[in-house]
């Protein structure tokens, strides 16, 4: 199996990437860069750089290739634009449903994700294959389930995605707690 590891440069993708590492070797790691540092600068600083050095680092520390894909146009065109349109129309949107949808296992899977079986991410969240004679007929199919913790579970920003997006996604640090996560980041050095 080949995975593309999407690493943030914080602890819970940085543990997913270790974790992903286990069973492959060789496992690539993908920085999304989709902060619109000019466009937003009135919403104040984005941390990228800091996060992407964080990357950098445990890569290094694998010896796990690392790619800055380039996301800006992406995630203004469906995320940060149908925002807006959402909050002027009165609703309340969240942007992290369409991030994870449009851009994590959308636009980052279609164009860089192609040659992999799997995409890693260090969302609390679950999957297992549906049972047998399922009357929604989802025989077979991953079913998203919630994070071992449920304080931390992330399976409402992942509702959204396609069953498509589902069946290619790893979520390795689901199985655990946050303080377990935590743990064994330190353990880890």
């Amino acid at each position: 199996m080949s995975s593309a590891v999407l690493l943030s440069g914080g602890v819970d993708s940085s543990v997913a990437l270790h974790l992903a590492r286990r069973n492959d070797p060789n496992t690539h790691a993908y920085y999304l860069k989709i902060w619109l540092e000019e466009e937003l600068r009135f919403l104040g600083n984005c941390p990228w750089e800091e996060d992407l050095a964080f990357a950098r680092a445990t890569c290094a520390r694998y010896g796990v290739p690392l790619e800055v894909v380039p996301l800006q146009q992406e995630y203004h065109r469906e995320v940060v634009a149908h925002t807006l349109a959402e909050l002027r129309r009165g609703h309340t949107p969240s942007p992290d449903l369409r991030c994870n949808r449009y851009i994590k296992l959308g636009a980052f899977a279609d164009r860089w994700g192609g040659d992999y079986d799997c995409i890693v991410t260090g969302h609390y969240a679950r999957r297992r294959r549906g049972p047998a004679g399922d009357l929604r007929g989802a025989a077979g199919r991953w079913q998203l389930l919630r994070g071992r913790d449920p304080v931390k579970d992330q399976t409402y920003f992942l509702s959204r995605i396609s069953v498509r997006q589902l069946n290619r996604s790893m979520f390795p640090v689901g199985e655990l707690q946050k303080t377990d996560v935590r743990k064994f980041a330190a353990g880890l050095g």
